[in-house]
């Protein structure tokens, strides 16, 4: 049954993939799909992809892409994994049949793997939530503009349902050279110790290994303030528009401080709910941690420290499809309910965005979807610390006497 189901997702995956591309030929075809589906469109195809095949060029004519980058459409500077370059130069993705070939495959193995989910986890309500993700603004931008997260994502599915604790490592270790924020789901390895010790440690050496790279592209990143975004720079970024706009006190000489000291509240915040439902002392733990745990865990890492340390498109809400299937084994209160909900509005955020960014209506429609992703975030800390309680025992004791 299984594999007459798999037969029939590779049909689909190809017929889709293979409809996307025949699009992607035609820029006026293009435009008119997207943007019937309220997905704000971009030329040429493809073209956070595109853009990478641009920064290569400017590096071959001796430009460094992360200060100067004259071969961008909007002449915005490179801001990923230099990694990238080296692969698509390998690959030879200029050429543009090799490109239109990585890009049906990228598709085709995406469709799969969205598909593939509700095999890996048999839930009939996971089905439905699968279809409306598929239908999603988020999901639409994601394809329109081929990102990198697209990747990411496919090879994460792989790892987690891999056996071979090597060619978990070797995955993560790839996935955190594409792009440095997988480094926040080191927690999924919490059950092991070796395990998480050796991933921990080959993400400290990444960091390590990569830090004035990682530092540049973070001073690249555009702080979005929309209701199209999350995290705290969001929240920062448009607090400090709307003070510039009423005349407040969050001015460019502050900013910097402000947004600092939000991330700090964040990290407090979340190191106290952590605090509060992890039970410290000797306990009883599992032995070995469920596949739905553990891709919680991974995509509500990413999710936590992403939100903490910087702004992020919505199409990086893909890592929450991750947790949906934790939450649906759980699912019978409001508050786990209200979680699903969430995050089907805030996968639609780009129907909600549009208007005077100052109007009234604006700060109603932002103040509800960032409300919603800010309690997702709550959420997940709160389910991650209950989850690492049961894999994990911390002993804390005070001694009075050794003061």
């Amino acid at each position: 049954m299984n594999l007459s189901i798999r037969f029939f997702y590779i049909i689909i995956s190809i017929l889709f993939s293979s409809f996307i591309i025949y699009l992607s030929f035609h820029e006026d075809y293009w435009l008119k799909f997207w943007t019937f589906l309220n997905v704000p469109t971009q030329l040429p195809p493809f073209s956070d992809l595109d853009s990478i095949n641009r920064s290569l060029l400017s590096l071959k004519q001796g430009f460094n892409p992360y200060f100067e980058n004259p071969n961008d459409i909007s002449q915005t500077r490179y801001m990923y994994p230099k990694i990238w370059l080296y692969i698509f130069d390998v690959l030879n993705l200029q050429d543009s049949l090799n490109f239109n070939i990585f890009c049906f495959i990228t598709v085709f193995t995406y469709c799969y793997t969205i598909l593939n989910l509700s095999l890996l986890f048999k839930n009939k309500y996971l089905n439905g939530i699968l279809a409306i993700f598929f239908l999603s603004t988020t999901n639409f931008i994601l394809l329109e503009r081929l990102n990198i997260e697209i990747i990411i994502f496919i090879i994460s599915c792989l790892l987690l349902t891999l056996n071979s604790f090597f060619k978990q490592n070797i995955l993560f270790v790839l996935i955190t050279l594409l792009k440095i924020f997988p480094i926040f789901s080191i927690i999924a390895f919490i059950d092991n110790k070796k395990k998480f010790l050796t991933v921990f440690i080959c993400s400290f050496l990444i960091i390590l290994i990569f830090h004035k790279e990682i530092t540049v592209m973070r001073a690249n990143m555009i702080e979005y303030a929309l209701i199209v975004a999350y995290g705290i720079g969001t929240i920062a970024k448009g607090l400090y528009y709307y003070s510039i706009h009423l005349d407040l006190f969050i001015n460019d000489n502050n900013y910097s401080l402000f947004r600092n000291s939000l991330i700090f509240l964040g990290g407090c915040f979340t190191i106290l709910i952590y605090f509060i439902f992890f039970k410290f002392g000797e306990k009883k733990i599992n032995s070995e941690i469920s596949l739905h745990e553990k891709f919680f865990l991974f995509g509500g890492g990413i999710y936590i420290g992403t939100y903490l340390t910087s702004a992020n498109i919505d199409y990086r809400l893909i890592f929450l499809l991750f947790t949906i299937p934790y939450i649906l084994i759980n699912s019978k209160n409001y508050i786990n309910l209200f979680y699903i909900l969430s995050f089907l509005i805030c996968i639609n955020s780009f129907l909600f965005e549009g208007g005077n960014n100052y109007s009234l209506e604006y700060l109603i429609k932002a103040g509800i979807v960032h409300g919603m992703k800010f309690y997702i975030f709550t959420y997940i800390v709160i389910t991650i610390s209950k989850i690492i309680n049961n894999y994990l025992v911390i002993n804390y004791k005070f001694n009075k006497s050794t003061i």
